[in-house]
């Protein structure tokens, strides 16, 4: 993440670039220039896709160039978090991390999301709010009031970010705030376990926040099956504790699995289905966007080829039949 954005297009390419290299030592040859040969499907799963990478398409025209695949995905990082908990069956992850988002799947075509809004307008019981709690916690101590103020916070945040008085320009003026914000979190459960009050109640109050967003995502139609990944739901703590309470409570049909992969597991499955069976895999713009046998131009000049081995380029399709964005 820079001021211009995410440089997600530059690391996939580098990453396919490394690819190629690593196939080539392997004896993975094969084209008629004795370049790799080709891939058969790639997917990507990328951080803050939606709102920090300013053409995904990009990404598409990246995985096609440089590994000659005519089926490529490009999927938010949550989504391919999803497909790797639940190892691609229907139910619904939530994934907690500096913000927080859920979806929902039906196992056929249909996505459902909740959260995920950023820290202005969402992100309820994730890192970024987490942070935000405790430093209003610990400027109530500072100033002097009794309800919902925490020394212990105070004396955290003061050791992480100095004086209070830095913190308006600190925070207010700057583009990473949110994770500046999400940084407070681990402080918080570490308070919360030496008995800290105040941070317990934030913490239970983010399960509270986490527990309806997953319920949420498990709309009309989704299997009632559920997981959650991410740091802050790793290991148990007042937050874990919360949002399986209230999740029981609200939605007492549900059951709550550990996650049985990463998100890079779950690129991998999307690759692999993408692979075996591209028509059951249904886009869900802006966080999954397809391209499925298209066909993409190969990079020699094309008086350097025959004719016959001439494809056409047909990269127009982003999506397959059955996308639906709830």
């Amino acid at each position: 993440m820079n001021h211009h954005g995410s440089d997600a297009p530059a690391v996939v390419a580098s990453l396919c670039q490394s690819f190629n290299a690593w196939a080539a030592r392997m004896g993975h040859d094969g084209m008629s220039d004795g370049s790799t040969a080709p891939v058969a499907s790639a997917a990507v799963g990328i951080t803050g896709l939606t709102s920090l990478v300013e053409k995904p398409t990009d990404v598409h025209d990246i995985l096609a160039r440089e590994l000659r695949t005519n089926r490529t995905a490009v999927a938010g990082d949550a989504l391919t978090a999803h497909l790797g908990a639940l190892k691609g069956r229907a139910g619904a992850v939530l994934s907690v991390g500096t913000g927080a988002v859920a979806f929902g799947y039906d196992g056929v075509s249909r996505w459902r999301r909740a959260d995920g809004w950023g820290h202005l307008l969402g992100d309820l019981g994730a890192g970024v709010w987490v942070g935000g709690e405790a430093l209003r916690a610990a400027g109530r101590y500072h100033d002097g009031a009794s309800r919902g103020a925490s020394k212990r916070l105070l004396d955290a945040a003061v050791a992480k970010f100095g004086l209070i008085e830095s913190w308006p320009n600190q925070f207010y003026k700057n583009a990473e705030r949110a994770r500046q914000l999400a940084s407070m979190a681990p402080e918080v459960i570490i308070a919360a376990a030496e008995g800290d009050s105040t941070s317990i109640r934030i913490l239970d109050e983010a399960g509270r926040h986490l527990a309806d967003t997953l319920s949420s995502a498990l709309g009309r139609g989704i299997p009632p099956l559920a997981s959650t990944t991410g740091r802050l739901v790793q290991e148990e703590s007042p937050l874990t504790v919360s949002l399986t309470k209230h999740l029981s409570e609200d939605r007492p049909d549900v059951s709550l699995v550990p996650s049985d992969g990463s998100p890079l597991d779950g690129a991998l499955r999307l690759a692999q289905r993408l692979r075996d069976a591209p028509q059951s895999v249904a886009g869900f713009r802006p966080w999954l966007t397809i391209r499925a046998d298209g066909h993409h131009t190969l990079p020699e000049a094309v008086e350097d080829v025959g004719a016959a081995d001439t494809l056409a380029a047909k990269l127009s399709a982003t999506d397959l039949p059955g996308d639906e964005l709830q």
